[in-house]
């Protein structure tokens, strides 16, 4: 009975020692798997493309609205208006102007156009993104001139 046991015995700690290498090497792997830096290198050419596309896009909608709006004449919506409600827009106007609410209608009146919400937010991701970019291209450029030499 003593020779079951320590067999046993050698079975549990056989069996420890294999889940204690395996944990190690999970905890190894999810530690590399959520290192932003490792991400980086692994996803960037994808995250690069990714935002170019996105560019490429944004920019060709941009550029076709932009056309599009230049060919047609600028309507003046508010003389096509009845006069009552021209009017009660004045009034409301200068009501909001008198409380100090127009600082956007102010920029607009002086020929500022505010850019779209996805212009704005492309923009940020492209200076946010473009340094980790070619940073990550220099290393692996310089990487390679490492192993041709």
């Amino acid at each position: 009975m003593g020779a079951a046991t320590d067999q046993a015995h050698a079975q549990v700690v056989a069996t420890r020692q294999r889940l204690e290498g395996t944990l190690d090497r999970l905890e190894e792997r999810l530690r590399r798997d959520l290192d932003p830096r490792y991400r980086l290198r692994r996803d960037g050419p994808r995250i690069a493309a990714a935002g170019v596309a996105l560019l490429v896009v944004g920019v060709a909608v941009w550029a076709r609205r932009r056309r599009h709006h230049s060919d047609q004449p600028e309507q003046d919506w508010i003389a096509a208006m009845p006069e009552e409600w021209r009017r009660r827009l004045e009034e409301l106007l200068a009501e909001a102007a008198s409380k100090g609410g127009l600082s956007s209608a102010a920029g607009a009146e002086r020929g500022h156009r505010s850019q779209p919400l996805w212009q704005k937010a492309g923009l940020r991701l492209g200076r946010m993104a473009a340094p980790v970019v070619l940073n990550a291209a220099a290393e692996r450029l310089v990487g390679r001139r490492d192993d041709d030499s």
